[in-house]
């Protein structure tokens, strides 16, 4: 019996050792892979690299402390603590006012300048408003926040036309007439009429959301000239965008169930994304273009929606 129970003592000591043995090969290759891992970020990081890198800020080819907003690569990102923020947050304005507003960025940090895209066709179905800024000729739609009862999400920003003479495009809040969205619209107080796409009515006023002029009711027929006045004081009354953005708000009207508020102000902040431009949003065409380039129907359209 005793020389039964040596046996086992025995046994039991060798198989301890062994699976000692496997616990130290296990914990060795673990600690292999964190170190190659740390020396295969730091290669990714070549000399004197400047910018945002895994969340992180670095100057130099140096890892550096960052606060607040900051842009590298035309993208923008907002660190707290030294380290980029991600998902939604409530942050101060991009463009350095004091308003705080509900931004979301991604994964890698990056601001979300288009929540259409980022989120897909539901967006399309939120509780929003319409802003129409006079002075930096921006539209921006806000989604409504629900914790702070507020429309303080910024959804998209476009840069938009409107009236030439200053003041027939008027300051005011009203309501989108989403029963008033049509895919053409003909202008026919001049003389030869003039056409637009996708649009929209505000309701109790003679203005409308819509594209650019064409010279009839074919895609191939854009006035290069008008879309190249985008973002100036070059219209009756109405308000014009690209195509992608008159047909953006042209499913709103089509899709929304809720009322959607419009506002028309005039104000210096560049808004929640900076200020669109035509030179930032795809720039001017050449003379003799026909198409919208922002045209969904285009099989290569620049999608701005």
């Amino acid at each position: 019996m005793r020389e039964k129970m040596k046996q086992a003592v025995i046994v039991l000591l060798a198989c301890c050792l062994l699976l000692g043995i496997k616990s130290q090969v296990t914990a060795t290759e673990v600690t292999t892979t964190a170190n190659n891992a740390e020396q295969t970020t730091a290669a990714v990081v070549p000399p004197g690299f400047t910018g945002v890198y895994q969340l992180s800020y670095y100057k130099n080819g140096q890892p550096a402390a960052a606060d607040g907003w900051v842009e590298y690569n035309g993208e923008f990102y907002y660190f707290y603590q030294n380290r980029a923020l991600t998902g939604w947050n409530y942050v101060k304005d991009l463009s350095g006012g004091k308003k705080v507003y509900k931004y979301y960025f991604d994964g890698d940090g990056i601001l979300s300048q288009n929540l259409f895209k980022t989120f897909g066709a539901r967006i399309r179905k939120e509780k929003l408003k319409i802003f129409v800024n006079l002075t930096t000729h921006n539209v921006t739609v806000y989604l409504y926040d629900s914790k702070k009862k507020d429309y303080i999400i910024p959804a998209k920003s476009w840069v938009c036309s409107t009236a030439r003479d200053g003041k027939s495009t008027r300051k005011g809040n009203y309501y989108l007439a989403k029963g008033t969205a049509t895919k053409w619209f003909i202008y026919k107080k001049s003389k030869p009429y003039h056409y637009y796409q996708y649009k929209v009515k505000i309701r109790g006023t003679n203005m409308l959301f819509h594209s650019e002029m064409y010279s009839g009711t074919r895609k191939n027929k854009l006035v290069a000239r008008t879309y190249n006045g985008l973002g100036t004081n070059q219209t009756t009354r109405c308000i014009r965008s690209q195509c992608g953005n008159a047909y953006l708000l042209y499913r709103i009207a089509k899709e929304n169930r809720h009322s959607i508020p419009v506002r028309i102000y005039r104000d210096k902040n560049k808004g929640p994304f900076g200020k669109k431009t035509l030179a930032n949003s795809g720039g001017r065409v050449k003379s003799g273009t026909k198409y919208d380039p922002t045209d969904p129907a285009l099989t290569n359209y620049k999608k701005v929606y």
